[in-house]
């Protein structure tokens, strides 16, 4: 769901940041946009040239994804979701 609400924002630089912040409650560093945007970016490549691998990703759940998107791109933004989710920033330290 996190996914296709990054797709729907426009920008990638604004989408990720508003991702990182409600992930973490924090603003992303320069270098960790960047990151997350060069993930995006490797993503999208991969799921555009194998589509069956999209399915993989946007068939989980019971959330239909609203079909007007592009599937590459939620599923590419779903991935930079579940990398914010698996940071350090995000996992509570003890």
């Amino acid at each position: 769901m996190l996914g296709e609400q990054i797709t729907k924002l426009s920008g990638d630089r604004k989408a990720i940041t508003m991702a990182y912040r409600k992930l973490t409650g924090r603003t992303p560093t320069a270098k960790e946009i960047s990151l997350l945007m060069s993930l995006q970016n490797v993503q999208h490549k991969k799921f555009k040239d194998h589509p069956e691998k999209t399915k993989g990703w946007l068939m989980q759940g019971q959330y239909i994804i609203d079909s007007k998107l592009d599937p590459a791109s939620v599923a590419a933004n779903s991935v930079v979701a579940s990398a914010i989710l698996n940071s350090d920033a995000t996992l509570t330290k003890r």
